[in-house]
């Protein structure tokens, strides 16, 4: 079932003033995982705090601090470097490393 729909229901409920069987009932008439009692409570304490606004907020990515650029760069101009020269160059794991060459299409050693 749609999560709109379901927090719709959450909100109705809410408001109703039910709480703790919210979950329950759910459940019980769209099948069982349709929701659980911790994402009812989440949902609870946001509509308790006036937030109503039943999508979810947008979370952004964290920004990379690995430039794609750079890196070509860096290993166009010396290929002898090991992923693992390149990972503490860029202040990263190795596997941070691995998934940026394979975007740009190197590999390295």
């Amino acid at each position: 079932m749609d999560t709109i729909k379901i927090r719709v229901i959450m909100e109705y409920e809410f408001r109703r003033g039910t709480s703790a069987q919210t979950a329950r009932n759910i459940n019980d008439v769209y099948g069982m995982n349709t929701t659980n009692e911790r994402t009812t409570r989440f949902w609870f304490q946001r509509f308790g705090h006036g937030n109503v606004d039943l999508k979810n907020e947008p979370r952004g990515r964290l920004k990379t601090k690995v430039d794609n650029d750079e890196l070509k760069a860096i290993v166009e101009a010396d290929q002898t470097q090991s992923t693992a020269d390149l990972a503490a160059a860029f202040q990263v794991s190795v596997p941070t490393i691995l998934v940026h060459l394979r975007q740009i299409g190197k590999t390295q050693k």
